[in-house]
């Protein structure tokens, strides 16, 4: 997948670099309607993750921060109860 992914944005990059589609991105007006796709797309994301998250909320489902937060207190409490037992190794011997 990412190397059709790939093939794509290659090919974006290329057909930008054409004197034609640099006339284009010269346009005040496409260069507004640029930034004004990419505001509406940036609101669109935003707003999908406030509903996701209401939606974990209300049926008292973790999300992936509540699970990123999680991951990273177990790891904080398996290096604590490594160096624990490796205390406990060294007052043993």
């Amino acid at each position: 997948m990412s190397s059709i992914k790939d093939d794509l944005l290659d090919g974006a990059m290329k057909a930008l670099q054409s004197p034609t589609a640099q006339k284009i991105m010269n346009n005040e007006k496409v260069q507004k309607g640029v930034a004004k796709a990419f505001r509406a797309s940036y609101e669109l994301k935003s707003e999908i993750e406030e509903k996701k998250e209401d939606f974990a909320r209300r049926f008292n489902l973790a999300t992936q921060d509540d699970l990123r937060t999680m991951k990273r207190e177990l790891d904080r409490l398996h290096r604590q109860v490594d160096h624990l037992k490796r205390q406990q190794r060294e007052n043993e011997e």
